[in-house]
């Protein structure tokens, strides 16, 4: 019998690796491969999850409305969930979606259907990062854990075993469904947020606070429109 050439195996071995093994260090690499508008982002920093597209010509001071779309959880092959499974996904994308609405209509009405002041929010989770619940909570309540905590706060650093999430935000005209903007960013809570250290879903909450009051002031940037507070 005439032997496989060891190139051969070697090949094969090597090619059943590539597929199985995930896309590797995802979006400090590339934008997220399925989402619809990673092919117009670009990097903000090398070697950073930061990735953002503006349209140079938008108008957004025409804008009065936003309708947000209910969040997303991202199926495409480089997520990175990191062991959270997928019922925790689906609940943090609803914790998500609460929080943004609330805050959203303080300032923007949302139609029932899209009209030509009418902006579409949309929100993708990219991926998840655990938070160690009770050892988080630890390394904020000592002196020492919590002038660390202080300091990292200060440099916008995230908190010793505080989880993150990644996501995607893309914003569009919701007529004509043109991308106006989009951005890929990692968040994690305040490292002074103690009640955000007690488990994954607090941290979500807390991360979700952040995100829509930041969403709502930036909105209102955009559009020159005053908060309805």
């Amino acid at each position: 019998m005439t032997a496989r050439p060891v190139f051969g195996r070697i090949s094969i071995a090597a090619i059943a690796m590539l597929v199985a093994a995930p896309v590797a260090a995802q979006t400090k690499d590339h934008a997220p491969v399925a989402l619809p508008s990673a092919r117009m982002m670009s990097q903000d920093k090398a070697n950073t999850e930061s990735w953002t597209y503006a349209q140079p010509t938008s108008v957004f001071t025409k804008y009065r409305t936003v309708i947000v779309d209910p969040t997303t959880v991202y199926q495409g092959p480089d997520a990175q969930f990191d062991g959270v499974d997928p019922a925790d996904r689906q609940k943090y994308a609803v914790v998500i979606t609460d929080e943004l609405r609330q805050e959203i209509a303080k300032t923007f009405p949302a139609p029932a259907r899209p009209q030509a002041d009418t902006l579409r929010l949309r929100v993708t989770i990219l991926g998840a990062t655990k938070t160690k619940g009770g050892i988080a909570t630890a390394t904020r309540v000592t002196p020492v854990g919590f002038g660390l905590s202080a300091l990292k706060s200060a440099l916008g650093k995230g908190g010793t075993f505080t989880g993150s999430i990644l996501y995607a935000v893309e914003l569009y005209d919701a007529r004509t469904n043109q991308l106006l903007l989009a951005a890929v960013r990692r968040r994690t809570p305040d490292p002074l947020d103690v009640p955000a250290t007690i488990s994954q879903t607090e941290t979500v909450k807390a991360v979700a606070r952040e995100f829509a009051d930041g969403a709502r002031k930036r909105l209102e940037s955009l559009t020159g429109v005053s908060g309805q507070r």
